[in-house]
């Protein structure tokens, strides 16, 4: 495997392991996915690696830890409704696993225009989702980043989990610290925005979520940041389905009701059981095949194609966005910026900093950095971790590492304490960032306050400083 800049090669390397690689598939802040090709059995393989500099970094041992977390899970996983993964090895230092070639597209691509899926194919795509889970939740898996990106549709209309890459393993305890805050924002449940222990029932609540927002085109919480998303997850009670979309059966109100419910124990204690619920509805066509397991026949929705001009193994969504946002600034060369520097760079990490670099004033540059944080966070977040409790003296158990520079531990401790207030778990990732370019104390939490997008809630958070009022 070759490399680059301390990131696997831009372009793409000959063999991983006995594995021949002939096309990139697609590339994350993780690493990147390419179709390969296993000679021995003739058999096309999804090849996932892990970017260097991750591994490299502080934290490198938990992104590795991370990695080797998803093959443990998946692999006790072997289901129709669950991708295979196949093999782990390790070339160079650089981690790969190889995987199940599912030739589908995600759930996600289907609702980025915010419109509803016909109403037999909602209920098909979740009540298999489901299938999966309860197989996995036998096998002491919990899945805990249940979401349109990580749900497969097949052209025949089977339906594929995939990435157990944040997954919890029962039986092996010590791999998940107390505390820690993993998932994807907009799809965790109560209990995980608070680094509260959780089991199945969070899976749960991921999949109701996405089941309202496959039946309505919408997410039942939707915020303007992290700290609004969770007030509204903890205090706010979903909205009906029916008030959204009025020609949906009112029976399933109280199906989304129940599985978005804010305790764990008012909700389907497993997926069996939502399962049911959904099936007893009558809402989807059903035959027995053969070996007595009951098949969901529906025609499958046709997924929109990639744009002619759709830059190979990046997110479509992903660019558009970027490019809306450089647009306001300037103008319609965001276009060929976006493109020129996505075909240049190789995570979206990357892209993000050298568009910023080509905005010319400071506020202009901030904000975009901003928005960026927000698109880009649901894949940066997985490993963020949040100390549990109310307060208190969690210092031993600080999620931020190490002093940066010139700030000591408790500086850093105090300031992710009170920027969680307001953005949740993000604060650490934001902390590291702000204490890497600040000189004193006083900078620091200004670089902070950048972030939070209320000007009350800025103010509140600099009034709260005592090194700023001393």
């Amino acid at each position: 495997m070759s490399t680059d800049g301390g990131e696997i090669s831009k372009t793409r390397p000959p063999h991983v392991g006995r594995y021949r690689l002939t096309k990139t598939l697609g590339r994350g802040a993780m690493g990147v996915v390419y179709l390969g090709y296993d000679e021995a059995i003739d058999r096309q393989v999804a090849v996932k690696t892990i970017h260097r500099t991750l591994l490299e970094g502080e934290d490198g041992a938990e992104w590795l830890e991370r990695f080797r977390r998803e093959v443990r899970a998946a692999g006790r996983c072997l289901h129709p409704n669950i991708v295979t993964v196949f093999e782990y090895g390790e070339e160079n230092s650089i981690p790969y696993i190889v995987m199940e070639y599912v030739q589908g597209r995600e759930l996600r691509d289907y609702l980025k225009e915010r419109q509803p899926l016909p109403l037999a194919n909602a209920v098909a795509v979740i009540v298999q989702v489901l299938h999966a889970l309860d197989h996995a939740h036998a096998h002491g898996v919990i899945h805990r980043d249940i979401k349109p990106g990580n749900i497969i549709l097949l052209a025949g209309g089977q339906v594929k989990v995939s990435d157990f890459g944040i997954a919890r393993v029962e039986a092996t305890s010590g791999m998940t610290q107390h505390g820690m805050t993993v998932g994807t924002p907009a799809y965790m449940a109560p209990e995980q925005f608070g680094g509260q222990e959780t089991d199945r029932r969070a899976d749960l609540y991921a999949t109701g979520v996405v089941l309202f927002e496959a039946l309505t085109g919408v997410r039942p919480f939707m915020g303007r940041g992290s700290s609004e998303l969770m007030y509204k997850v903890l205090h706010e009670p979903a909205p009906r389905v029916t008030a959204i979309n009025p020609r949906l059966p009112l029976e399933l109100d109280s199906v989304l009701s129940k599985a978005l419910a804010k305790k764990p124990s008012e909700r389907f204690q497993t997926a069996a059981e939502f399962g049911a619920a959904l099936e007893n509805l009558r809402l989807v066509e059903r035959e027995v095949a053969a070996d007595g397991s009951t098949l969901i026949r529906v025609v499958p929705v046709q997924a929109p194609d990639p744009p002619a001009n759709a830059v190979p193994g990046w997110d479509p969504a992903l660019l558009a966005q970027a490019e809306h946002f450089l647009m306001e600034t300037l103008g319609p060369v965001a276009k060929v910026l976006v493109r020129r520097t996505a075909l240049q760079t190789s995570s979206p990490m990357e892209l993000s900093q050298k568009l910023m670099a080509t905005i010319p004033g400071e506020p202009d540059r901030l904000r975009f950095q901003r928005r960026m944080r927000g698109v880009l966070e649901s894949t940066l977040s997985g490993a963020v971790g949040r100390t549990g409790g109310t307060g208190g003296n969690s210092a031993p158990n600080s999620q931020i590492s190490r002093s940066l520079d010139s700030f000591d531990q408790a500086t850093l401790e105090t300031a992710r304490q009170q920027l969680a207030v307001y953005l949740g778990p993000i604060a650490k990732v934001l902390v590291k960032q702000a204490a890497a370019k600040a000189q004193t104390p006083h900078e620091l939490y200004q670089r902070l306050s950048e972030h939070i997008p209320s000007a009350t809630d800025r103010a509140a958070f600099l009034k709260r400083i005592p090194l700023l009022n001393g």
